[in-house]
Parts: C-alpha cells; structure tokens; sequence
C-alpha cells in the first residue's frame, strides 16, 4: 500500500569517521573519481597500488552517505546464481583489504548466521541452496535448533533452526571507507572532500576531465561511483541509468555481554557486534520513494516487488519527488549545483522501522531485553531497476566508468572495485562482468530482475 508523507529527506550529518583531504587541488590525474563511498574507495586503493594517479572527488565527506549507514554484513543469503561469481571474488579480496589498511575496520570472520523461525523458513533456504550448490563461494550449512544454540547461544533458544553460511563476513561501516581511503592516500591517491562535480567534461568525443566548484581536473578516465547522485551526474551526457531509492533505519545499542559474537539475520532483524562491544540492529524492511524514475518503470517494479525478500513499501513525498526533479534538470557548470545543496544526502528517521526491529529483537533474543538504544540513524540506499547494478565502461564516450547501482555495494566493493582498476589498467578481469554492463538499459536486452 502506497504511504504519503513518508520517504522525506532532512539535512545529513555524518556517522563515518574522519580522514584529511589532501592539501593541495590537482590541475590533471590520470583518473578522477566521482563519490568517496565504499566503491570509490576501494578503487582509488588498487588504482594506487598500480601506480595510476587518482583523485576522488566527494562532494562532502568520505563514506558518509549509504556507505556508513549499511548492516556492515558482507554475505550472499538467496542471492542469485548471476551474482555469485562477483560476491565470492569480493568476499576472497575483503580478507586482503584488513590486511592492507592500517586502521581497524571492525572485520569478523566468524560467518554469518540465519535464524528460521518455522520450517518454511528452511525450505526456502534449501530450495534456493538448489540453485547455487556448486557454484564458487558457496559454504552453507543448514542447522538443526540444537546445533544453533551450541554454535551461538546468545540468540537464545527460541528458533527453530538456521543456517551459516561459514565464509561470510562483516565490517564496521563508520570505519571502513576512511581507513581505506587513508590506504590509499599513503599510496599516492588525492582525496578531495567538500568538492562537487558539477560537470563531467568531454572532448572530441572521449572522456578529457571534470569541473568541480573549485575549478577543472583535466584527466584521462573517469568513474563515477556517486551512488544516489550516479543518474543526475550521467543525464548531461545523456545518458539514461534507472536506478532506484531505497530508504531504510537503522540502530545501535550499548555494549551487552552475553550477546552474539556471530553477524546475526533474523525474522526479528539483523545484529551484529560493534568494535566497543554495542550492537547493531539493522532492518530487512524500508520505503521505495515514489520518484520520476519509479512512474516510468511502474509496470516492471510491480513485478519486481512481489520477487523481493524484503519488505519493501512505496512511499510518496513531495520533496524527496521534486528532489529528483531538480537533480535532473541541467545546470551552468558555473552555477552552484543541487550536489553542493546536497553535501550528505540523508532520509528522515521516521522510527517506524526502528522501533519495530528494536521491540522485535528485544523481545525474540532474551540477551538485548535491557539493552538501550544510543542511536537512530537513516540511509539511502540503491539498486538498478534489475537489483543487478553496473560495473562497465561506457560504449561511446571513452574513457568513463561506471560502478554504481548495487543494493548491498559493501558485499561486492572489492571486486567492483578491482574490475574498474582492471578496466583502467587494462588488465585482464578476474571475473566476468559482461552480466553488469551499462549498454543492457539501451540497446533493447530484456531486463529480468535478479533477487
């Protein structure tokens, strides 16, 4: 059912941790990046570490927007047997990037554990084993109600059973992005923070370089990573990307003893343990804002949201509508753009998600009954209308890059990230990211929806 009201935007306010700009504004780089999330950092980092000069441009701070509001879990529960190959390369390279940064990233390697409520619960799971068993990365093991409390008792006793999926991961997302972004810093990246692209400049038909509100990077390729921001920076070169918005809570709590030490999905919501001993809650249900783009694909999103395992809702707002109105339309480079109005791009905090996953979790898992909550927070996040995302160069213009349209981006950051530095280096792909394409929105390719 359609909300009103709900799915508004207020002013953001950074929950990622701090990292220094560089001091000086270069005149030319061998690649610009647009968007100082977890993707664009992860590839200035292996650009760096190949010796190609980079510079992110971040129209506000690093890894503030989706990229510090995420579960921080890092796993491939009912993902489709299309994105395994890239989910599997990522999960492999996340282990390296802890070794790489010098900062904590909050990194656990104890897997990740599902919790069934019933039998259906495990039925779905099993019925969705069958179409991934054999594939790379894959280790899931179905558990008894027994073998879940041995291997986690501070979920308590009141499941039915689970699985764990024994390769899985989770990180700190306040943290990851700038500690990688520092990484790659030490290895020569240029971070620009508070410097908008207003403008993505080309020349004889090729990528030449960017304007920003501090002026022109002249520059031979081109990646934009910009999340939300990826269609309204692409629509001057007219360039069509059908990306969606999804607006979901989050929370933490204080430090609690006893809880678990696994990353946690449940019927109630996600937990996972915070570096100080707190806990994230996180929630599998949010608003799919009613924009511009949601009315011209409406048929195909009707379809799409009945596929979803999430429960995901439309909402309108006026001002999250006209927002997408306003970003799209076109502007002098020499005017101040809608991304220097927009430098942390945050979703209300309505509470309605996270006061349910907060009473639900409390009540499902004995342990969190007097934990109390320290934090509220929202995020925006986004998925190409495929919930496949893009990882491509783009046929006609050389020189641009695009990584962007990833619903769970933290999961598959480093392989995204790596393909783009084997895009720029021209070295040869670890896996195959024909699937991701940018051409498949326009040269006609009938576009299923992969969960």
């Amino acid at each position: 059912m359609l909300q009103f009201c709900s799915g508004g935007i207020m002013p953001g306010v950074s929950r990622a941790e701090s990292v220094a700009s560089h001091d000086s504004f270069p005149k030319s780089v061998d690649t610009v990046i647009v968007g100082g999330g977890v993707i664009g950092c992860v590839t200035a980092l292996y650009l760096a570490e190949r010796g190609v000069s980079v510079a992110i441009c971040e129209k506000g701070k690093i890894g503030a927007e989706a990229s510090c509001r995420s579960a921080g879990l890092i796993e491939y529960l009912h993902a489709a047997p299309i994105k395994m190959e890239l989910i599997a390369r990522s999960i492999e390279l996340w282990r390296g990037v802890g070794e790489i940064v010098e900062g904590d990233i909050g990194l656990i390697e104890r897997g990740g554990l599902t919790l069934f409520e019933n039998a259906s619960d495990a039925a779905a799971i099993s019925s969705w084993l069958g179409t991934v068993n054999g594939l790379a990365g894959v280790d899931v093991q179905i558990l008894t109600k027994e073998a879940v409390e041995d291997l986690e008792p501070g979920v308590g006793n009141g499941w039915a059973g689970g699985c764990l999926q024994a390769n899985a991961l989770a990180v700190e997302p306040r943290l990851v992005s700038t500690a990688i972004a520092s990484a790659a810093a030490m290895k020569g990246a240029m971070l620009i923070q508070n410097c908008a692209v207003r403008r993505i400049d080309v020349h004889s038909g090729r990528i030449s370089g960017v304007t920003t509100e501090r002026g022109e990077i002249d520059a031979s390729n081109v990646i934009i990573a910009g999340g939300v921001w990826s269609p309204a920076l692409l629509k001057p070169l007219g360039l069509n990307l059908p990306q969606l918005m999804v607006f979901t809570e989050g929370l933490s709590v204080g430090p609690v003893d006893g809880g678990p030490r696994i990353p946690v999905s449940s019927p109630a919501g996600l937990v996972r343990q915070e570096p100080d001993g707190g806990y994230m809650f996180g929630c599998s249900s949010g608003v799919v804002p009613v924009t511009p783009t949601v009315l011209r694909y409406l048929p195909k999103l009707i379809s799409i949201s009945k596929r979803l395992e999430q429960d995901i809702r439309p909402a309108f707002n006026c001002q999250t509508f006209m927002h997408e109105l306003r970003a799209h339309r076109p502007r002098s480079p020499a005017m101040r753009s809608l991304f220097e109005e927009n430098r942390i791009f945050q979703p209300e905090v309505s509470g309605r998600f996270s006061d349910k996953v907060y009473d639900d979790i409390r009540t499902r898992i004995p342990v969190f009954r007097d934990s109390v909550c320290r934090e509220r927070y929202s995020g925006a996040l986004m998925t190409s209308i495929d919930n496949l995302g893009v990882v491509s160069p783009v046929q006609g213009i050389p020189g641009l890059f695009l990584g962007t349209g990833f619903l769970y981006g933290l999961t598959v950051s480093t392989a995204v990230g790596e393909a783009l530095a084997d895009l720029i280096t021209g070295e040869k792909q670890k896996v195959d990211i024909t699937p991701y394409r940018y051409e498949r929105f326009v040269d006609g390719s009938a576009l299923e929806f992969y969960p």
